[in-house]
């Protein structure tokens, strides 16, 4: 699948982990769009008070050292002859990183440093008590020098590096690699953009325990070729990408590769992708291959158009042979298709998916978009419960039409499904169990091209339990209304706050 925008009102996952008992992250703030005009009442994030964070679902932030151990000052006016100090600072980064350890910081002072930043090799590791800083001040630019190759190079436990402008100048090469031992590393507060290659950021070669955190990552592109901003590759293991920005890309914003799990090593295990913005790319804003145990949470996924040569229109998709994959309390808008399973296929068919309390809502259907919700084509047990669909000119729902395999074991329960056309439904669903789903009064079942009521759906053994009722939800905040209240089955993994859990995906009273 392939994608490109409109402009349509933003509610941000923040209503989800509000409504649900969560916090909400904050990435760097891109400047105000007609894309994100608001709904009346809606405060938008950069201006509501801090809300608390979520319980850490990676690597956790490490609190700041009470003290450094050894400061050093790199300036574009020092000398790597100097001392290192603030009156005396060196001039390049390659020298103050050969001079750092355990406990120390590098500060480096604004101005232009075209040199590789190796953070490899003889360069000392830090120590989970003791980590290394590098540390840009008012975002000194990184740019390419005589040198080919990535502008930073990551192989080392423990540094912290944040405060950067990476910029690639679009030359053919990484922005910024992680290989090997990355555990305890984060980067974040930079900002990362124009390489002219497969991806601005790559986790490959073993990379593990890593965190991108609170960068703007933009503008990696590649002229009819994908160019990712976040590239997960195989071998790779535990890695963090949250609250950041990601858009405009001739790939996809985070990309986890892996053509089918057969090449050299293991698919990418352990991915959480939480608290983005993600946006106007040529491909997908995610695309989750052959990769496992994977966690997409309370991200913005938006402004997902097709491409006039290339095609495309999903926010999500989830393929090839993808296993145990999270999607919940994700804001999908402005876009053809939310999300889409199964597809590509090489190996098993993707399991272990589990779609819930997302909001998928404003999608589009111009230039052939077809303006829906969900895609679910070739998979195995899926489960699809307490989401919320409205404002969809296209079907809610798209089961069983995939040409690689069937969509078994599929579970739809506990979903408002506030659309006109509320599914489409091939003759490649065995397994099917729907219920305790609320659909708007009128809408159409279209199975073997009979259109139905959900009166004839439900006679043809589904969705006994379901119902049909006007308004279920408010157009504004789309919480739920008192048909949805305490009204959904009770299911394993259910996060209720009253008497019993709501249907959809915003639990009220939380």
């Amino acid at each position: 699948m392939r994608l490109r925008l409109t402009t349509l009102p933003l509610l941000t996952s923040v209503l989800l982990a509000s409504a649900c008992g969560g916090g909400s992250s904050s990435g760097p703030q891109r400047p105000a769009s007609a894309v994100d005009a608001v709904s009346p009442g809606f405060t938008p994030p950069d201006e509501r008070p801090a809300a608390p964070s979520p319980p850490a679902q990676g690597p956790a932030r490490t609190p700041e050292p009470p003290a450094y151990a050894h400061e050093w000052v790199v300036s574009p006016t020092g000398n790597d002859a100097a001392a290192g100090t603030e009156p005396a600072p060196v001039r390049t980064l390659t020298k103050a990183l050969s001079l750092a350890g355990p406990g120390d910081r590098i500060r480096v002072l604004a101005g232009s440093y075209a040199e590789r930043v190796l953070i490899t090799g003889s360069v000392r590791a830090g120590t989970a008590e003791a980590p290394i800083t590098l540390e840009g001040v008012e975002l000194p630019r990184i740019l390419p020098g005589a040198q080919q190759g990535a502008l930073v190079v990551v192989e080392r436990p423990h540094w912290r590096i944040r405060g950067f402008d990476i910029d690639a100048q679009n030359r053919p090469a990484f922005a910024v690699v992680f290989s090997g031992n990355t555990e305890g590393t984060v980067l974040s507060g930079s900002e990362i953009h124009h390489a002219r290659y497969g991806a601005g950021i790559s986790f490959h070669n073993g990379a593990h325990g890593a965190t991108l955190e609170n960068n703007h990552i933009h503008h990696i592109f590649v002229a009819n070729k994908d160019g990712h901003g976040v590239l997960i590759q195989p071998t790779v293991r535990n890695i963090t990408v949250r609250d950041n920005v990601i858009h405009d890309n001739s790939g996809d914003s985070i990309q986890c590769y892996s053509p089918d799990g057969s090449v050299p090593g293991a698919p990418a295990d352990g991915l959480l992708i939480e608290g983005n913005d993600l946006y106007g790319n040529i491909e997908q804003s995610i695309d989750i291959k052959t990769c496992y145990n994977v966690t997409i949470r309370r991200n913005k996924l938006h402004k997902a158009r097709r491409h006039p040569r290339l095609g495309g229109n999903g926010a999500l998709v989830v393929h090839m042979s993808a296993r145990d994959v999270l999607i919940e309390e994700n804001d999908f808008y402005d876009a053809g298709l939310a999300i889409g399973i199964g597809g590509n296929r090489y190996g098993p068919m993707p399991s272990g998916i589990v779609i819930r309390r997302n909001l998928i809502r404003d999608m589009l259907t111009e230039g052939g978009m077809t303006g829906g919700g969900l895609q679910l084509a070739v998979s195995t047990g899926t489960q699809v419960v307490n989401n919320t669909f409205t404002r969809l000119p296209g079907p809610a729902l798209i089961l069983g039409r995939g040409d690689g395999g069937p969509t078994q074991g599929l579970v739809l329960k506990n979903n408002i499904i506030d659309a006109d056309q509320a599914m489409e439904v091939g003759d490649q669903v065995p397994g099917l169990t729907t219920g305790s789903n609320l659909y708007r009064p009128g809408a159409t079942f279209l199975e073997e091209g009979a259109a139905l009521n959900l009166s004839q759906w439900q006679a043809r053994g589904q969705d006994r339990t379901s119902r049909e009722e006007a308004a279920p939800i408010d157009p504004e905040t789309l919480s739920p209304g008192p048909a949805a209240v305490d009204r959904a089955e009770r299911l394993e993994l259910d996060t209720s706050c009253g008497a019993g859990p709501d249907i959809g995906a915003v639990e009220s009273g939380c």
